[in-house]
């Protein structure tokens, strides 16, 4: 957490030095203290702060993948003649255990469109998934579990 503080002053810092507070000014010098500090480190050191940063980049930018794969799939469904779609509802075993971990895979999952989570089981072992193309389970669990929940817990276990 202090290398997150210390990313914050330094992006102030950059805002003052260059005397423009707007959000662009904040984005540079965030991304300018963000390499100064990780220059700045010992070879072979990489505190969790690297690390998670690492990690949330690495599901944003897959999430945006999805989203946008899944996106010209459903508008491909809809505009074309013939539905391709087979919707089901899919039982995802969950690996995530905590109340965080949970709901942001269930937002995550009932963000992308052709999908959305309606329910956790009882017992919390379960995340319960309409999905709009669900040909074969196996690979539609597969695919939730290796992409978003893998990266998910990346962060939130470190």
């Amino acid at each position: 957490m202090n290398y997150f503080l210390l990313n914050l002053f330094l992006a102030f810092s950059w805002m003052l030095v260059n005397d423009s507070y707007g959000s662009v000014e904040f984005i540079i010098g965030y991304i300018i203290g963000f390499l100064v500090l990780r220059i700045s480190l010992p070879f072979g050191v990489a505190p969790s702060y690297f690390k998670r940063f690492k990690a949330i980049s690495n599901l944003l930018f897959f999430f945006i993948y999805e989203l946008i794969v899944s996106v010209f799939r459903v508008a491909w469904d809809v505009i074309t003649p013939t539905h391709l779609s087979e919707p089901d509802i899919i039982y995802l075993p969950l690996s995530a255990k905590s109340d965080l971990e949970i709901a942001i895979l269930a937002n995550m999952v009932s963000l992308t469109p052709g999908s959305l989570s309606l329910d956790v089981t009882e017992d919390r072992q379960f995340l319960v998934i309409h999905v709009m193309f669900a040909p074969d389970h196996a690979v539609v669990i597969d695919g939730i579990k290796s992409g978003l929940e893998r990266r998910l817990l990346e962060i939130t276990r470190g």
